[in-house]
């Protein structure tokens, strides 16, 4: 509280590294213009997307959380691909570091499939991580299903409708 005279958080509030490392519990370093994470050195899409929106000024809180949800995903092949896919198709990530993706249903807001997963406006669908197929090259089998809006608009039938779905990328 600078008002109250306490001055000793100046310096890690106009050093952004600084910064992002406190934020994140240490778990999140910048050293030298990389990105580490529990002491591993991450170099991909999404941390050289956050290196330049910090070197451009831009506001870059929200990715920083959205890279510490998404390290929380126990697969590798969702660490690696869940960010270029979002990029790739305009997906935005929110401000607590989850992102937004669109999902058909059902008129009664459940799902498409089999009927009993409610989607309606606040709900939260879940199931077990091991009833989840994660074989990407099975378009649609086990699992909770979210997609960009082209790709989602294909499913369906007269009736249904496209809701906007808010997903952590620990669970992707």
């Amino acid at each position: 509280n600078i008002k109250a005279g306490d001055f000793s958080q100046i310096e890690s509030l106009v050093n952004v590294a600084k910064a992002v490392t406190s934020y994140a519990s240490g778990r999140i370093s910048i050293i030298d213009g990389e990105i580490f994470y529990s002491g591993f050195v991450l170099s991909n899409t999404l941390t050289q997307r956050i290196l330049k929106m910090m070197a451009d000024g831009f506001k870059f809180d929200h990715m920083i959380k959205f890279l510490d949800n998404l390290m929380q995903n126990p697969s590798k092949r969702s660490v690696d691909e869940t960010y270029w896919f979002l990029e790739n198709y305009g997906l935005p990530i929110t401000d607590d570091g989850c992102f937004l993706a669109y999902k058909a249903v059902r008129n009664n807001y459940t799902d498409i499939y089999s009927g009993k997963f409610d989607n309606s406006v606040g709900q939260v669908v879940t199931m077990p991580r091991f009833g989840v197929d994660d074989n990407c090259s099975v378009g649609c089998s086990n699992g909770l299903h979210v997609g960009a809006i082209d790709y989602v608009k294909s499913y369906g039938g007269p009736g249904d409708k496209v809701v906007v779905c808010k997903v952590n990328p620990a669970d992707v």
